[in-house]
């Protein structure tokens, strides 16, 4: 227990009371008689302590930031990126988002999402880099092992990182603290290159039971004519940033294709039959794990056979499910 000094009435009571001991009741009862000092002292005191006792006392002050409201907190402007590319390569891009850094590695900023978790705001800034090109000695390799360490293709992807950050005051200069950040979450997109983020639409969230977030970014790509729609799924995992734990606070957990377009290779109708379609994604949990079900659900249509198109409908739905052993969604 801690012991607290006592208050200013309670002092003075005991000390006028105290000056003169008294040998028992019937002393104290003249004492007062005889003293009306005394007794309007005594009452006036008596009086404050009591008024003091019946108030309530006042909240304690707690160091602890008091909560951010949702509309405060949209208010503020994230972390560009520009700092987020500082943040992960320490490297000044000079305002640049694109640009060389160690080993050779081509860095580029990805995607940045502000969300909530569990009254918390954070911000979260990606970035993509290519693989290392280490300077090697002349004559060591032969042409056709140079060739093809540079020939890019549909299977070389990028390493994701990532730099988070807590909003911890709104109206300061300085409203986002950063807390930390990855050198790797997972390998993404085709061509040495990271996937596009599609800004016609918006990202989706999803939470699961046990507090993860599930985001879903919209992305698109194109190849041979033909424009592809999707997602990038990423899972925050709010405990192991809480519990300081290294690695995996961030993780990608693979794409779904969602729509696609050939508009710019069916030239109107006389190369092939021009075909659309879009998927809506939905989350739905199973209760066998916390990691959702992701059904894309497309609408438009497809190709289905020789000059012949079909509408899509039930029959083409896709659902993913998390794998566990993989970390990462794959066809059900």
């Amino acid at each position: 227990m801690k012991y607290c000094e006592a208050p200013w009435y309670t002092r003075a009571l005991i000390l006028a009371t105290a000056q003169k001991p008294q040998n028992n009741a019937t002393s104290m009862t003249s004492s007062l008689k005889a003293s009306p000092t005394l007794r309007a002292t005594l009452a006036g005191l008596l009086a404050v302590a009591f008024a003091a006792l019946a108030t309530p006392p006042a909240a304690v002050a707690s160091d602890a930031p008091g909560s951010i409201s949702r509309q405060a907190a949209a208010a503020v402007a994230p972390p560009d990126a520009r700092t987020v590319m500082a943040t992960i390569f320490d490297i000044d891009g000079k305002g640049e988002t694109t640009y060389e850094v160690e080993n050779g590695r081509i860095a580029t900023y990805w995607f940045g999402h502000a969300f909530e978790s569990e009254g918390t705001h954070y911000y979260t800034g990606f970035a993509w880099e290519t693989a290392p090109r280490y300077a090697k000695p002349a004559g060591n390799q032969t042409d056709t092992q140079v060739e093809s360490e540079e020939e890019a293709g549909p299977g070389t992807r990028v390493n994701l990182t990532e730099a988070t950050f807590v909003l911890t005051d709104p109206a300061s200069d300085k409203p986002w603290k950063f807390r930390g950040m990855e050198p790797t979450i997972g390998e993404f997109g085709a061509y040495e290159r990271g996937e596009d983020v599609d800004t016609r639409r918006k990202p989706l969230e999803h939470r699961t039971p046990a507090g993860k977030l599930l985001l879903a970014v919209p992305t698109t790509s194109f190849d041979n004519g033909i424009t592809s729609d999707g997602y990038a799924l990423l899972v925050f995992n709010p405990e192991r940033l809480k519990n300081d734990i290294d690695g995996h606070v961030w993780t990608y957990v693979g794409g779904v294709l969602t729509g696609e377009d050939n508009s710019a290779a069916c030239a109107d109708g006389d190369v092939m039959p021009c075909t659309s379609s879009q998927g809506e994604l939905v989350f739905s949990q199973d209760g066998r794990q916390d990691m959702p079900t992701v059904t894309v659900k497309p609408s438009g249509t497809t190709i289905s056979g020789p000059n012949k198109t079909r509408q899509l409908g039930a029959a083409d739905v896709t659902v993913y499910v998390f794998d566990p052993a993989t970390k990462a969604y794959v066809t059900k």
